[in-house]
């Protein structure tokens, strides 16, 4: 007899995702991510018999597909603007040294705002955690029902 009462987890739907494993190593031709034992890591050195692919981060680059975004606000911003962009390139760095499939796709600065859509969830909350940590404002993050999605929004206004 086999139990009935289990909670069946629903997948969360990414187009990105491989089901199937890629090839044992495998390289990326476009960043050079390597793929081995069942992870993407940098290497300093790429086995001579790695497959070639596109890693899921690069395809989600060419396609301009988000997996998360950040909003950066405030009249605060603009005085500390590049010491603010210090600490989102030092972010996805960090980042990307455990997580070699986060990055930043794009950053776009309007004056009053920072706009920065990264390839998955997790890269857009540390960006919003490092800014918040450095700057204190107020962080807001939300991660909708069911998607491998982050929406993360950053405002401080002077005085605050």
């Amino acid at each position: 007899m086999t139990r009935q009462d289990r909670l069946l987890q629903e997948d969360v739907h990414d187009p990105y995702f491989v089901k199937q494993k890629y090839r044992d190593p495998s390289v990326c031709e476009k960043c050079n991510v390597l793929f081995r034992n069942g992870v993407f890591e940098w290497v300093k050195k790429i086995p001579p018999n790695a497959s070639k692919i596109v890693c899921p981060a690069c395809r989600r680059t060419k396609d301009s597909f988000e997996g998360g975004i950040v909003a950066l606000e405030g009249s605060f911003l603009s005085q500390h603007k590049s010491d603010i962009l210090n600490i989102i390139t030092n972010a996805e760095k960090a980042e990307q040294a455990s997580r070699p499939l986060e990055r930043i796709i794009s950053l776009t600065d309007t004056g009053e705002r920072i706009e920065i859509r990264t390839t998955y969830e997790h890269i857009a909350r540390r960006i919003g955690e490092a800014v918040r940590k450095a700057y204190k404002g107020e962080l807001k993050v939300h991660y909708p029902e069911s998607e491998k999605y982050a929406r993360v929004f950053w405002r401080r206004d002077h005085g605050r």
